[in-house]
This record gives C-alpha cells, sequence and structure tokens, in this order.
C-alpha cells in the first residue's frame, strides 16, 4: 500500500470562519488601532526601525483537502515574525504554524503538523494618523510532517503491512492586507488578512485505478500580532 501523497471536496470561496476568541483578539487589536495616537518612543514611522512580534490565528484549509480525509474546519495558528523598515516598506522573516487531521481509512488517524518559514515583503498603501493600511507578500517553504510517521494498515496475509509517511515539503507564495497600528511608544498591534498557495502531489482511487496527479491548493490566514519596537540608527 502506498502512503497517500496528497491533502483535497469541492472547493469553498469566500473568507475563512473565524475562531471565536480570534474574533475577540481581532476586536481587541481594532480597539487598539481606533485609540487616539500616542507620542512614539521609538523612531517616527518614516526612520528606519526593526520589530519583533508574536503571531496569532486562525487557518483555513482549503476545502478540496476533504477529498483525501484531511479535517478542513479553521485551525488554531501561531507564529512569530521580525521585521526590519524604513519609510513605506519594510521585509522579514515569518514562521507560521498549524495542526490538522488526516483519516488513514482502516488505519488510525494522524496529525499533520504544517509549518512554514517565509519571506515577508510589505508596503504602506495609506497611512490615517497612526494608523497604516499594508499590502503584504510572501515567499517560502512548507514542511508538512506526521505524527505517527507511519501507519498499521490490516492486510489478507494476517499480518498488518507498515506504512511509512513520509514529510512533504513544498514552495508557498501568498498575498494580502494588514492593518496596523503603534500604541504605547515601542509597541505595535495589527491584524492581518492573508490567501497563500501551494502545490502538492496527490493520489486517490478511481474505480480500480490510482490516479496521481499535481494539484494546486490554498489556505486562508488570519493573524493577529503584537510586536516590540526599535530604532536602527
Amino acid at each position: 500500500m502506498s502512503q497517500p501523497r496528497g491533502l483535497a471536496r469541492p472547493a469553498r470561496t469566500g473568507l475563512p470562519r473565524a475562531c471565536p476568541w480570534l474574533v475577540s483578539l481581532a476586536i481587541a487589536g481594532l480597539g487598539a488601532i481606533a485609540q487616539p495616537a500616542r507620542p512614539a518612543v521609538a523612531a517616527d514611522a518614516d526612520s528606519r526601525w526593526w520589530s519583533v512580534g508574536v503571531l496569532a490565528g486562525s487557518m483555513q484549509p482549503d476545502g478540496r483537502l476533504a477529498d483525501y480525509q484531511w479535517g478542513t474546519s479553521p485551525r488554531a495558528a501561531w507564529g512569530v515574525r521580525t521585521l526590519a523598515g524604513a519609510r513605506w516598506f519594510s521585509g522579514g522573516v515569518r514562521l507560521w504554524s498549524t495542526r490538522a487531521r488526516q483519516e488513514m481509512g482502516a488505519a488510525e488517524a494522524v496529525t499533520v503538523k504544517g509549518t512554514s518559514w517565509e519571506l515577508v515583503g510589505r508596503g504602506r498603501l495609506l497611512r490615517v494618523g497612526g494608523s497604516e493600511l499594508l499590502a503584504v507578500a510572501s515567499g517560502g517553504r512548507l514542511h508538512l510532517g506526521y505524527a505517527p510517521d507511519h501507519v498499521e494498515v490490516a492486510s489478507g496475509s494476517g499480518d498488518p503491512v507498515v506504512v511509512r509517511l513520509a514529510p512533504i515539503d513544498e514552495w508557498v507564495v501568498g498575498g494580502g492586507l494588514a492593518l496596523e497600528r503603534r500604541i504605547a511608544g515601542v509597541w505595535k498591534v495589527g491584524i492581518e488578512l492573508e490567501r497563500r498557495a501551494f502545490s502538492l502531489d496527490t493520489a486517490h482511487r478511481s474505480g480500480e485505478a490510482i490516479v496521481e496527479r499535481r494539484e494546486a491548493l490554498g489556505d486562508w490566514n488570519a493573524r493577529v500580532e503584537l510586536a516590540r519596537l526599535g530604532a536602527s540608527r
């Protein structure tokens, strides 16, 4: 028996469904963004700066992954991001991670951990007071790892067949919008919505045949960030 090499039910359109706790975080972030601007201890928005932030949010998998027995409900996600910027542009590195479940037929379900390391570029579209609307683009590597990394499947001979679930590594690109504001001098809060795209080698049964193909998939990601700012000299 070969390992299912893919991840995909008809794709759903529109924005991802938000987890209740994510909505609460987003409301809190918007409340901070709506507050009057305060004097910044760090440099002003047009000087050189750096930031280190923590991310929390939700990831909505592609609905087609249900065809491969993957869970497609919104999943909690988390990560960190570092940025350096000047004037209207900033760039950096982002770590983003989440977990999902995949059913394995007669075998037990496994946990799939998705972790991505991505380069991020952000450009300011609009600034009103102390709030900024940003265009976001990203690209990097997506790693999918299984736990456990093998399953036992019953066979007609009596002894179970051990199927190894090899990790998957693919390129991933994304784009979206972010809204953020500096608060309390050296801190900033932001909310972000991003659509990412990637491809996977998939395999499924069609009658008596096994169909293998390369399939384009994607996910929606909603994030809230709290970051510490510093000035670069």
